[in-house]
């Protein structure tokens, strides 16, 4: 577990630093009851109890905050709302098609390009090699496992 710098409980609910103890208390449920992680929920009860409990703390972050700050883009979600597509209806798009059969498909094709993305060797990275190279370069004699490696 990474220790990261405590996050701004406003920007946490998505809040305003004008928000109410009743816009607060509204949002931190709404946001712990929609979050997709336990990770997530703790964050959001969290930045709740730390705005209502704890004044000290919202008026650091109040004045921390830059002024004006709004976490929620009114106008995009507005944009998506008006232009918002209805979702696939994947049954009228099947009817009257054919399924595809293997005769369809140029099997050794697609095998031969699986394969030679497979076996394509990585691009060498030479720079790191040069810079530190698993054995010094030298004129002493290699290591036994490099002789038995390179000679035999």
């Amino acid at each position: 577990m990474t220790d990261q710098p405590p996050r701004n409980p406003f920007h946490v609910l998505g809040l305003p630093t004008g928000a109410t103890t009743e816009e607060v208390v509204e949002r931190g449920a709404e946001a712990a009851e929609l979050a997709a992680t336990d990770a997530e929920r703790h964050a959001a009860v969290e930045a709740q109890r730390a705005l209502i409990t704890h004044p000290a703390v919202r008026r650091r972050h109040e004045l921390l905050e830059v002024p004006g700050t709004e976490y929620r883009d009114r106008d995009g979600e507005a944009f998506d709302h008006a232009h918002r597509r209805p979702p696939v209806n994947f049954a009228a798009l099947a009817e009257g098609r054919v399924p595809l059969r293997r005769d369809d498909f140029d099997v050794a094709a697609v095998l031969g390009l699986a394969l030679d993305d497979l076996l394509t060797p990585p691009v060498p990275d030479v720079g790191t090699a040069v810079a530190a190279p698993p054995i010094p370069p030298g004129w002493d004699a290699p290591p036994i496992e490099v002789r038995h490696v390179l000679f035999g």
